[in-house]
């Protein structure tokens, strides 16, 4: 909750949910390039728009988040979670082509716009944002956030719950 005070209006305090206490819940995340120019970067408004809007809201009917967690928020804002979904952006370009009659430049292509689309993220595991963030540091396209594995866990949410406990005092028996 210290993450996101704005999201559950609480200086501090922590919720846990283990076991599947809350049953399914979604996370969703996107991450794109440092490169200003890379698509990714670029569209990043676009994919959240799309992500939030069309396939969570209208598709599949997500209207919630997770109690003291914000429904949208940056790796610094969001809960730690054993994974996450992940979207990615691609673009097209599209042309118009005009015969000019002119010798040396018989025709004219003319860009007339973007055609946007929204996939799953292509990791080495599919539609995972670990996976996405993994090979986007290994390409050099991000810089390295030694608070994603602290907050993304994988596999190891058990451990990682019994750590946070230890580190504010308590002790599961």
């Amino acid at each position: 909750m210290e993450r996101s005070p704005q999201a559950n209006h609480v200086a501090g305090g922590f919720i846990l949910y283990p076991d599947d206490v809350e049953e399914d819940t979604h996370c969703h995340g996107f991450v794109w390039s440092d490169d200003d120019n890379d698509e990714s970067k670029i569209y990043k408004a676009n994919n959240l728009f799309y992500v939030s809007m069309e396939d969570h809201l209208r598709t599949r009917g997500y209207v919630r988040n997770v109690p003291g967690a914000p429904m949208c928020g940056c790796l610094e804002q969001m809960p730690t979670v054993e994974r996450a979904d992940c979207t990615q952006t691609s673009d097209e370009y599209l042309y118009d082509f005009q015969y000019t009659g002119v010798a040396d430049n018989l025709f004219e292509a003319i860009v007339i716009g973007r055609k946007v689309s929204f996939d799953a993220c292509d990791g080495e595991t599919a539609n995972d944002l670990a996976s996405k963030y993994a090979q986007m540091v290994d390409d050099d396209e991000i810089t390295e956030d030694a608070r994603f594995d602290e907050i993304v866990v994988g596999d190891n949410c058990a451990v990682k719950i019994d750590e946070f406990l230890e580190s504010k005092g308590f002790e599961k028996v």
